[in-house]
């Protein structure tokens, strides 16, 4: 989402305009604006309602249990309410969640937090099938993993694929459902 100069000088992101307070500033508006795709400023400075964040897309799919434990961290819960994060979540079903017991809650939910990359933007299902290392925004855990595997015909990059596991350094979960892309500038995938 970076903003660009008519040039292709690199001068801010929409994020950074935000952060700076400069969502209203005149380089915002007209001329380059119009080249930024999918509304992605006015999502980032909430001039648009065009799309929910990826808190209310995990509550409106059931992933009620997670977001009981996203609301002990507040720092996470800003994060899945910002509409400019882009990230895609792995969400717990609320099976998977039953009788979990968590210690470092922060450390676990920033485990299923996939920030945005340079390589694939976001992380949908058909690159996680290319078998790949995924970086959360748990640095202190170590990647998550996946083996490659075929790919179905037809399959767009939005994907929906599932049955195939992701792994962590102790464990790996399933995916069940994935690339729900009801939120703005992310994806939900429930693991179980």
């Amino acid at each position: 989402e970076p903003r660009w100069y008519s040039n292709g000088e690199v001068i801010t992101t929409c994020l950074d305009a935000k952060k700076n307070g400069q969502c209203w500033a005149n380089y915002m508006f007209g001329g380059d604006a119009d080249l930024i795709s999918e509304h992605f400023c006015e999502i980032t400075c909430g001039r648009c309602n065009c799309c929910k964040d990826l808190y209310e897309t995990i509550r409106q799919y059931g992933g009620n249990d997670f977001l009981q434990l996203v609301d002990q961290d507040g720092e996470v819960r800003e994060f899945l309410q910002e509409a400019g994060n882009a990230a895609t979540i792995l969400v717990p079903t609320n099976e998977a969640m039953r009788g979990v017991s968590v210690d470092d809650v922060k450390a676990v939910l920033k485990y299923h937090i996939l920030p945005a990359n340079a390589v694939n933007a976001l992380w949908t299902t058909p690159f996680m099938a290319l078998g790949v290392e995924m970086q959360t925004m748990n640095d202190q855990a170590g990647p998550l993993t996946t083996t490659a595997f075929p790919i179905p015909a037809n399959t767009t990059w939005e994907g929906g694929l599932s049955g195939f596991q992701i792994r962590g350094k102790n464990n790996a979960v399933n995916v069940v459902r994935s690339d729900i892309a009801a939120a703005c500038k992310g994806y939900i995938t429930f693991v179980d």
